[in-house]
């Protein structure tokens, strides 16, 4: 028994706690991505890898890690209807988290299980609504169509409270500064009601500024309010970008308007972080958490990743039908 619990004990210590448990191929880009946000308090953020890379895996390791270190209880995952049970398979065969799905069947289901002490309780207090389905269980799983056409549901999901809410397929969410969709105001609503949260979405390449805009909105309303102010910034991005570039492939040396630059984006605090031994990781440091999304978007592209095979055509000639001899 001692052994167990010392054992156990190595186990909470381990840097690798929650995400090694998983059935997948340790892939570094994933495994970076996992670390990095799965150690977040309440993670808010923008997964954006390019189809293929797993963004799914990714929010995997970070939803097992949260749940294994108890910075988590209760998740949901909001998905297109058809992906419901690629995603329940998923996440019980690689991650072995039993999710719970909620539809409108099952939904019906145990709002009509209400016990008599249950009634007696709503009959006195005039709660006719006081048996949540959604807080039948810590892990649950349901379509975001159902949500849309579902008000009580949709009240119930919002009123259950969550540690960590997945949207898979956010870029379909539909939002412009005079009007949004449905799917997209019921993700707002329940963003609010959620602590955590992680928007599994193409490229913002792919998406356009208003629609990548309305994504991080969801993540951080306060930080990004208005979509004019955001285009005016990401103007000034790119400036930076350059800046953060020539830093990591030059990190012995500042060039002086490159410290000119810095100096009007860090102030006297530039001189603080020159000094220190990693000065120019903490400068790249700064620069992220005070300019452009921060550390709320993480975007991975072939282009980036090493070690993933090249295709290599191997043509096969077929034989000519005689249909297309006769017509030539």
């Amino acid at each position: 028994r001692v052994a167990t619990l010392q054992h156990m004990d190595r186990l909470r210590a381990s840097p690798a706690q929650g995400l090694i448990g998983a059935r997948t191929q340790h892939l570094p880009h994933q495994l970076y991505i996992a670390h990095e946000v799965a150690r977040r308090h309440a993670p808010r953020v923008l997964l954006a890898d390019e189809v293929g890379l797993g963004k799914t895996i990714e929010a995997g390791l970070i939803l097992h890690y949260q749940l294994q270190t108890g910075r988590a209880r209760r998740a949901l995952i909001v998905v297109p209807d058809s992906l419901i049970h690629q995603w329940l398979v998923e996440m019980l065969r690689r991650f072995n988290l039993r999710f719970s799905i909620i539809d409108q069947a099952r939904y019906d289901d145990l709002k009509a299980e209400e016990d008599d002490v249950d009634a007696l309780v709503n009959h006195i207090f005039g709660d006719d609504d006081a048996v949540n389905p959604f807080e039948s269980d810590q892990l649950v799983l349901c379509s975001l169509d159902f949500l849309v056409r579902s008000e009580k549901a949709r009240k119930d999901a919002v009123a259950a409270g969550w540690d960590l809410m997945v949207v898979d397929e956010a870029h379909h969410l539909a939002w412009s500064p005079e009007q949004s969709s449905p799917e997209y105001d019921v993700v707002e609503q329940l963003s609010g009601a959620s602590q955590g949260l992680l928007l599994l979405t193409a490229t913002p390449e792919q998406i356009g500024v208003a629609s990548h805009f309305a994504r991080l909105r969801l993540l951080d309303p306060a930080r990004f309010h208005n979509l004019e102010t955001f285009r005016e910034e990401e103007q000034h991005y790119e400036v930076i970008n350059q800046v953060v570039r020539r830093l990591q492939q030059a990190p012995d040396t500042i060039s002086k308007d490159d410290r000119q630059a810095l100096a009007g984006w860090l102030g006297d605090e530039l001189d603080e972080l020159l000094a220190r031994d990693d000065a120019h990781q903490a400068v790249i440091d700064a620069l992220l958490d005070r300019h452009g999304t921060g550390r709320v978007l993480f975007r991975n592209t072939r282009a980036a990743i090493q070690g993933f095979p090249e295709r290599q055509p191997l043509p096969e000639p077929l034989p000519c039908p005689d249909l297309y001899e006769h017509h030539q």
